[in-house]
C-alpha cells in the first residue's frame, strides 16, 4: 500500500501560485496534469475558491504537508509569458502590493466566466482580408516628421530603447505613430497606444481606425464587462492589432508587441492613487525592456523626470518644432484682472475682461468657434451666510460644499449631497451668498451676453458616461456648437479645427496650490488648453487672465518658452531636494479616530527615523483632513537612493500588524501630488 502511495504520488506535479485574493505570500498546490508557466487556473482557498496564476514549478517539495489540488485549468485563455510575468513582478515590488492581485489585472473580469465552447465560437472573429486602407490618402510628412520616423526606425529594430518625441501642439505626432505602426503591421505585429483618460479615446480610435479599419480595439473603464471581454479576446487572438487605452490597458498581454507609444506622457492621470499605486509612464518603460521592445514617449511639455532624462541623453529626443498646417503658433496674451476694477464696462461679470469679451464677440461675428477654461466645476465654490459667517462643508469631509443647479450642493470628493436651504440654519438670515467660480456660472452668464451663441458645457456634471463624451466632441467638430466651456476635459490632445480662441479665466488658480509639482502642471496645462486654438487655418489667439501676472510661470508662459522654464524648474527641484533628483514615497495614515490616527502616524515615524540617507517630512496634515469620515495624517520621504525607501516601506508595513485595526497605511512611492 505504501508503495503503491508513493506511485501515486510521484505523478503529482507542485506548483507554486498567485492568487487574486490579495495575500501577500504565493500558495503552493499540486495537480494531476502538467501544467504550463503563466497559466490561469481555479484552486480552493479556506473554504471557497478563487483564481490563481501559475508562477513555477516546485521540484523540490518534500511531502511535508498536505497539499490541495487545483480544481481546474482555464486552458482557452492564453499563457501569460515568462517576460510579462517578471514585468508583474517588478510592478509588485516596486509599488509594493500583492503579485497575485498585479497578476490578475492581466485578466477582464468577465473573462473566466466565459467558457471555452463561448470563447472559439461567439468571441473569435475570422481575420479581417485587409490589413491597410488602400483609400486612405496618406499625408505628406514634413522634412521634420520624415527625420523623426527614420531616426527611431533605425534605432529600434526589434530592441529596447526610450524614444521622446518632443513636438509643439499640432506638429503631426499622430501621424509619426501611423507610420511607425504601419511596418508592424507588415510584420503581422501588434501596438499598443495609451492616452492619459478615457475623453482622449474617442478621436484617438476614429484617427486610427480610417487609417487601420478593422484593427483597432480599445479597453477602458467606461465599457462593460462584456465589451471589455470582447476587445481582449480580439487583441489576444490578434484578429485586431492595435489597441488604445488608458493605463489599464498596459495590462492586456498582447501578443507580439512590437510598439508601446505613450501620448501626452506628462499628465498625471498615468499615475494610479488608488490600490495598485502605479506611474504608467514608468511602467510602459519597463515593460518594453522586459520585451526588448521600442518604447515612444510624446509630448510637447514632458515631465520634469522625463526632460532630466532627455538632458542626460538616457532618452532619445526627436523634435518637431512647426505646425504640420502651416499654422502659426497661437499668439498668448497676458491680461492683468486687476485693471478691470477701473474698467468702464460695468455690465461685464468680474470674470470677463473686456479684452476677451471683444475677442468672443468677433470669433462669433466669423462664424468662429471658441473655448473658455476653468478647471472648477460647478456654480460656486463655497456657499456661507454673511451675517454669521456660517459655510456649508460636507459632513464626512474638511471641504466646503460646491453649488450646482442654484440649489443642490455637492461634495466632489465622496458625493455627499444636500439642498440648499433658504435661510441660515445657524442664524436664519434669509440671503446666503456664494463665492468662487464654475463652469455653471460662465455657462449662464455667457449665455446672457450672447443669447444666440450656441453653447455646450464640457465637465462632468455634464458628460457622464463615454457615450455623452463622443456625441460632445461630433458636436464641436461639425461645428455645431458656437462656444465651449469645460474645464481640463477639453484641453488635452483633441484637435477641433475650427477653434480659433481660447479663454482661460482664472490663469493662476492652480499655481497656490501647496504641492512641490503646481507650477508644473499649470505651465503644461496652460500650453495644452493653448494648443487646441488655431490647429488649421484660421489664426489662433489665447487669451489668459490673472490676478498675478507677474508669477514667473505666467511669463514663461507668454515667452512660450518651455526650455526656460524647465531650467529654472528643475533648479528649484534640485536646491529643495525634490524628483526628478530624488525619490519620493508619500505614506498616509487614516482611521476613524484622529489620535489613534496620529498616535500611529507617530509610532511610524519614530521606527523608521534612524534610517541613514533617509529624509522624513512630517507628520503633516493634508489639505483636507477628513475625508470620507477618517482622519488623515501623512509622512512624506526622500531618498536618492530606492533601495533605502524600500527598506523603509518594508519596516513599515511590519509595524502595520501591530497597529489598531481601524487605522489604515497606505504606501504611495512616486506619487502624483502630496497635499
Amino acid at each position: 500500500m505504501h508503495q503503491e502511495e508513493n506511485k501515486y504520488l510521484s505523478k503529482r506535479y507542485h506548483y507554486e501560485v498567485a492568487t487574486s485574493s490579495g495575500l501577500k505570500k504565493n500558495l503552493l498546490y499540486y495537480s494531476d496534469q502538467k501544467l504550463a508557466i503563466g497559466q490561469l487556473v481555479r484552486v480552493p482557498l479556506r473554504s471557497s475558491q478563487t483564481n490563481a496564476v501559475i508562477l513555477k514549478k516546485n521540484s523540490n517539495f518534500k511531502n511535508n504537508f498536505p497539499l490541495r489540488k487545483i480544481l481546474s485549468v482555464y486552458k482557452h485563455l492564453p499563457c501569460l509569458s515568462t517576460e510579462r510575468i517578471h514585468w508583474l513582478t517588478w510592478l509588485s515590488n516596486y509599488y509594493q502590493h500583492p503579485l497575485g492581485e498585479v497578476i490578475h489585472l492581466s485578466y477582464p473580469s468577465f473573462i473566466t466566466k466565459i467558457t471555452a465552447k463561448t470563447w472559439n465560437k461567439k468571441l473569435q472573429i475570422p481575420d479581417n482580408p485587409s490589413t491597410q486602407n488602400t483609400t486612405h490618402k496618406l499625408l505628406k510628412l514634413t522634412s521634420e516628421q520624415k527625420s523623426c520616423i527614420q531616426k527611431i526606425c533605425k534605432l529600434a529594430h526589434n530592441k529596447f530603447q526610450v524614444h521622446f518625441i518632443y513636438g509643439v501642439t499640432g506638429s503631426g505626432k499622430t501621424e509619426v505613430f501611423f507610420r511607425l505602426i504601419e511596418s508592424a503591421i507588415q510584420k503581422k505585429q501588434t501596438a499598443l497606444i495609451l492616452v492619459p483618460e478615457i475623453s482622449l479615446t474617442p478621436q484617438h480610435i476614429e484617427r486610427f481606425s480610417i487609417r487601420f479599419p478593422g484593427q483597432v480595439a480599445c479597453l477602458h473603464s467606461g465599457m462593460t464587462a462584456k465589451q471589455k471581454a470582447t476587445e481582449w479576446a480580439h487583441i489576444i487572438q490578434r484578429t485586431k492589432t492595435i489597441l488604445i487605452g488608458p493605463r489599464s490597458a498596459l495590462f492586456c498581454p498582447i501578443p507580439n508587441l512590437a510598439w508601446i507609444i505613450l501620448d501626452e506622457e506628462h499628465e498625471p492621470h498615468f499615475k494610479q492613487e488608488e490600490k495598485l499605486k502605479y506611474h504608467a509612464r514608468d511602467a510602459a518603460i519597463m515593460l518594453g525592456k522586459k520585451l526588448n521592445i521600442p518604447t515612444v514617449l510624446a509630448s510637447a511639455t514632458p515631465s520634469m523626470e522625463s526632460w532630466q532624462n532627455i538632458q542626460t541623453g538616457k532618452y532619445s529626443c526627436y523634435q518637431l518644432t512647426n505646425r504640420v498646417f502651416k499654422t502659426v503658433p497661437p499668439k498668448i496674451e497676458l491680461i492683468d484682472m486687476r485693471k478691470k476694477v477701473n474698467s468702464p464696462n460695468k455690465n461685464l461679470p468680474w470674470w470677463l475682461s473686456p479684452v476677451l469679451f471683444t475677442a468672443l464677440k468677433k470669433t462669433l461675428q466669423k462664424k468662429e468657434q471658441a473655448a473658455l477654461f476653468i478647471n472648477r466645476r460647478g456654480e460656486a465654490s463655497c456657499v456661507l451666510c454673511p451675517q454669521c459667517g456660517f459655510h456649508f462643508n460636507c459632513s464626512n469631509c474638511d471641504i466646503a460644499l460646491t453649488q450646482h443647479q442654484s440649489h443642490h450642493l455637492v461634495c466632489h470628493y465622496c458625493n455627499w449631497r444636500e439642498e440648499k436651504p433658504d435661510k441660515c440654519p445657524q442664524c436664519e438670515w434669509s440671503s446666503l451668498s456664494t463665492i468662487g467660480l464654475g463652469t455653471a456660472i460662465i455657462e449662464k452668464e455667457i449665455l446672457k451676453l450672447f443669447p444666440s451663441a450656441k453653447l455646450i458645457r464640457a465637465d462632468r456634471d455634464e458628460i457622464q458616461n463615454h457615450k455623452d463624451w463622443t456625441e460632445c466632441i461630433r458636436k464641436i467638430e461639425n461645428k455645431e456648437i458656437d462656444i465651449v466651456v469645460g474645464t481640463q476635459m477639453i484641453a488635452k490632445g483633441l484637435d477641433f479645427p475650427h477653434l480659433s480662441l481660447v479663454g482661460v479665466i482664472l490663469a493662476d488658480q492652480d499655481l497656490r496650490r501647496p504641492d512641490f509639482r503646481s507650477s508644473e502642471r499649470s505651465f503644461q496645462l496652460m500650453i495644452q488648453m493653448a494648443g487646441r486654438a488655431g490647429r488649421r487655418s484660421q489664426t489662433g489667439r489665447v487669451i489668459l487672465q490673472s490676478y498675478y501676472p507677474d508669477h514667473p510661470v505666467l511669463q514663461s508662459l507668454i515667452k512660450g518658452n518651455y526650455e526656460q522654464f524647465a531650467e529654472q524648474e528643475l533648479a528649484h527641484r534640485k536646491q529643495y531636494h525634490y524628483p526628478p533628483y530624488v525619490k519620493l514615497i508619500l505614506v498616509r495614515v487614516q482611521g476613524k479616530s484622529e489620535n489613534h490616527t496620529l498616535e500611529a502616524t507617530l509610532r511610524i515615524k519614530d521606527r523608521i527615523q534612524r534610517i541613514k540617507e533617509l529624509n522624513l517630512l512630517g507628520p503633516a496634515r493634508p489639505i483636507i483632513f477628513r475625508l470620507r469620515n477618517k482622519y488623515r495624517y501623512h509622512l512624506l520621504l526622500k531618498s536618492k537612493s530606492l533601495s533605502i525607501l524600500q527598506q523603509a516601506s518594508q519596516q513599515i508595513q511590519a509595524i502595520s500588524t501591530q497597529l489598531p485595526s481601524s487605522v489604515q497605511i497606505h504606501i504611495n512611492q512616486d506619487p502624483a501630488y502630496i497635499t
